[in-house]
């Protein structure tokens, strides 16, 4: 149930992030990027800090530990802090675009209403997958898992990509101009087949991240602590239990930071084409240039931070295996043999 709600809320979040982006663009006068970015972020935190908020009250007890009330009050405070500067850009852009009272009030309200109803429903489904716990017993991810997730991944942007040929091969076959448009096909499939492996990337590491999880008690205090330990070799003191814990956490966090890495990869590019498309056909803006500056930059920061992390987590794992208990070293060890 918390998969399907996980990919409901993106769903959810997208279509309002579409239709709130379309609803800005077409209200602005024209030649108004700069106020249109006001627009932008303010809708951009007052979804998805709701839906951050959300994700982490539903997968972590953030209540247990006195830690984890501190981190999520810390989140909260910034998600709250966010939306109050959206709240301040939507009324900005509204009074630069002389637009009727109701649009910054509609966004206002609707980020308020969409963080309410996150918390609620975030804290429901973790109270009921507490109250249903599943049986599991925690191994380090084996090699033809990660083919077999490496292959999803593939199949998705063959399969999303033949498909996006198709359809806008059909579409543009009969429309007007079609001759024109014939060369723009193929990005705007490419770019299809990106995004859907991106999300493809994000669905099949929710099982790693489910691992992470449960090898620190659902703690979310524990995991920021040797998530500290294992990702920024910080020199923290750790009990027992913190240790096999960390021990658990190295040996699964390389694979899904890969995957999550795969994802931000993917889904730049997939942004990125889009931008390529509207410099080919020459109608790219200020927005546009800016925009695609922006991708260049984040995937230039954060492909080095994301290595960085993954060979850490990898050196951790390997010098701290004995810290296993001995079902699941053994598990590690017929990983390390495939």
């Amino acid at each position: 149930m918390k998969v399907l709600a996980f990919i409901f809320s993106l769903v959810i979040a997208t279509g309002l992030m579409v239709g709130g982006a379309v609803l800005i663009f077409v209200l602005s006068p024209r030649h108004s990027t700069g106020v249109q970015l006001l627009a932008i972020f303010a809708l951009t935190v007052m979804i998805y800090g709701p839906l951050t908020l959300g994700s982490l009250t539903s997968f972590w007890n953030v209540t247990r530990t006195e830690e984890s009330k501190r981190f999520f009050n810390r989140w909260l405070w910034v998600v709250t802090g966010l939306e109050f500067l959206g709240a301040i850009a939507i009324i900005a852009y509204a009074v630069a675009a002389q637009l009727p009272v109701w649009i910054p009030v509609l966004f206002i309200a609707g980020g308020i209403g969409l963080t309410c109803i996150s918390l609620l429903i975030g804290r429901f489904l973790l109270r009921r997958d507490e109250a249903h716990p599943q049986p599991s017993r925690w191994a380090p991810i084996t090699r033809k898992e990660i083919r077999r997730k490496i292959a999803i991944v593939a199949i998705t942007f063959v399969a999303v990509f033949a498909v996006a040929l198709v359809v806008l091969g059909a579409l543009i076959a009969g429309s007007s101009g079609a001759a024109s448009h014939r060369g723009v096909q193929p990005l705007v499939a490419l770019a299809f087949a990106l995004l859907a492996a991106g999300f493809a990337c994000v669905i099949v590491s929710l099982p790693l991240s489910r691992r992470l999880r449960d090898a620190v008690g659902r703690d979310l205090g524990t995991i920021r602590k040797v998530a500290k330990v294992v990702l920024s070799n910080k020199k923290l003191d750790l009990d027992q239990g913190e240790q096999v814990a960390a021990a658990k956490y190295a040996a699964v966090i390389p694979t899904t930071l890969s995957f999550m890495l795969g994802y931000l990869i993917l889904l730049y590019l997939g942004l990125g084409i889009q931008q390529v498309q509207q410099f080919v056909s020459g109608q790219a803006d200020a927005f546009q240039i800016g925009f695609s500056a922006f991708l260049v930059v984040a995937l230039v920061v954060f492909i080095p931070i994301y290595v960085v992390r993954i060979r850490r987590a990898r050196i951790y794992a390997s010098s701290h295996a004995d810290l296993l208990p001995p079902a699941d070293a053994g598990i590690a060890g017929s990983t390390n043999r495939e």
